[in-house]
């Protein structure tokens, strides 16, 4: 792995809407994917729907470093993807790590 690889946080994502927002969330979580990807650090910005159930959605992320995935966090389009998204969202749990291979 290389210096960068060692820095980079990984961020996922475990989202789960209310069955009435499922459509309206997939498509905000689409816009917040584009203009994400666009961001200083974003390596990597992948958005998935459960083949099952299509109201679990997982997004994936890496981030260069640290600094950079709290930039993100205080965005303008993260910060109106939670509140545009607030009572469509019936569950959801972040987990950051850390690649060691």
């Amino acid at each position: 792995m290389n210096t960068q690889e060692k820095q980079a946080i990984t961020l996922v994502a475990n989202i789960t809407a209310k069955p009435e927002h499922a459509e309206s969330l997939k498509s905000e979580l689409l816009k917040l994917a584009e203009a994400s990807q666009a961001e200083q650090g974003a390596m990597h910005y992948n958005i998935h729907q459960d083949n099952d159930n299509p109201n679990h959605f997982i997004t994936y992320e890496v981030w260069e470093n640290q600094e950079l995935m709290e930039q993100h966090g205080q965005s303008a389009h993260f910060k109106n993807f939670i509140k545009v998204t607030k009572e469509m969202i019936e569950d959801s749990n972040l987990t950051q790590m850390t690649r060691i291979a």
